[in-house]
């Protein structure tokens, strides 16, 4: 039995890659919802058909800016589906495959979790028309970024102080995340999810 701490894009991920080679996975959470509160932006460079719909995502020249928390409700139905045990408002055992991604310690939750040193990033979603002056929808820069989603509402990023629109944000999130705005893509934490799959099973092998 593989246990995995974390439920977001990381540990659904590397609990699907465990599933594919034939091991029984129990992922602990200890928010009381897959997706909620949001705590990563929500953009990804690599978008499987499947997802655009039902994540409400939308293509720019640097990839898809999507409801992130929607995208892990439909991959904790994916790997729920393929037998996958995840149990919420629940600290995760000790010795737990930590897919935390390296946020801030909670009970039962190890310190380290990603290969990036972390930055306090803060984000808002507001309406297209509202966009504060320094950010420029579908643009992507070293400390900031803003992308228009499928639902017509825009999603702004910054390492900083977040500035207040006009009408105010419909929603103001934030979260630890890579230095690098070039990092904060899901697939980065996709990739992360994978590889330590990979390597723990590379690991039981050799023993």
């Amino acid at each position: 039995m593989i246990e995995i701490a974390g439920a977001g894009v990381r540990g659904l991920s590397c609990a699907k890659y465990f599933i594919s080679e034939g091991y029984d996975v129990t992922i602990y959470e200890c928010r009381q919802e897959i997706g909620n509160p949001v705590r990563s932006p929500g953009i990804i460079r690599n978008l499987d058909s499947y997802f655009i719909d039902k994540t409400l995502a939308k293509q720019n020249q640097y990839g898809w800016a999507f409801r992130r928390e929607w995208f892990e409700k439909e991959l904790a139905k994916i790997v729920s589906d393929l037998g996958c045990k995840i149990i919420l408002k629940t600290p995760a055992p000790k010795n737990s495959v930590n897919c935390t991604g390296g946020k801030r310690s909670s009970i039962g939750w190890p310190l380290n979790g990603t290969q990036y040193k972390l930055e306090k990033w803060n984000g808002g979603i507001c309406i297209k028309k509202d966009v504060p002056k320094v950010f420029q929808i579908d643009t992507l820069e070293d400390d900031r970024f803003c992308f228009e989603r499928g639902d017509s509402l825009v999603e702004c990023w910054i390492r900083g102080e977040l500035p207040r629109p006009s009408q105010g944000w419909l929603e103001i999130m934030q979260g630890e995340h890579p230095y690098d705005s070039d990092k904060l893509w899901a697939d980065e934490a996709v990739i992360e999810g994978e590889e330590i799959a990979k390597n723990i099973i590379q690991h039981l092998r050799d023993e």
